[in-house]
């Protein structure tokens, strides 16, 4: 997956050099935490697949939709590689719900993402009001993204 997402970054890029091995380098990274169990490597590898796309474009494209849905399926897939080899391996019984349930959340992704596009888009007057309503929505965002990640971490 990782390495779709890379070869997708590089024949959109100009400098296709320069992003495939920026997307080698990746994919190694990726790799390298997967075979040694170590989870910290995959943020740092989907970070550098996404820059690598989106930094060549210097804006927002449709593609980058997909691209991000791909990202998240890549990472929980990558995550779920780790639990399989862990201390305690994932029951077989729960194999389909977990695979339906990372579907169903990528799935859910690309309406969402294409939702962010079309907002992006929007010409919208700046005003106190909507200055504080992204604010807020920002800083929403962060706390629940630092929820979900502290909730990861204890269980």
């Amino acid at each position: 997956m990782a390495a779709g997402l890379g070869a997708a970054a590089a024949l959109d890029a100009d400098g296709r050099a320069a992003v495939l091995a920026g997307a080698g380098a990746a994919i190694l990274l990726l790799g390298l935490g997967l075979s040694m169990r170590r989870p910290a490597a995959i943020p740092s590898a989907l970070l550098v697949l996404g820059a690598l796309h989106v930094i060549p474009h210097g804006g927002l494209s449709i593609g980058t939709v997909i691209y991000g849905s791909g990202l998240l399926l890549t990472g929980e897939l990558a995550y779920w590689s780790i639990d399989e080899h862990g201390r305690r391996p994932v029951e077989p019984e729960v194999f389909v719900p977990r695979l339906l349930a990372i579907l169903v959340v990528v799935g859910a992704g690309i309406p969402a993402s294409l939702a962010v596009y079309l907002a992006a888009g929007v010409d919208v007057s700046r005003s106190t009001a909507s200055t504080a309503a992204g604010a807020t929505a920002i800083v929403a965002c962060v706390a629940l993204l630092a929820a979900m990640a502290r909730r990861r971490v204890r269980v």
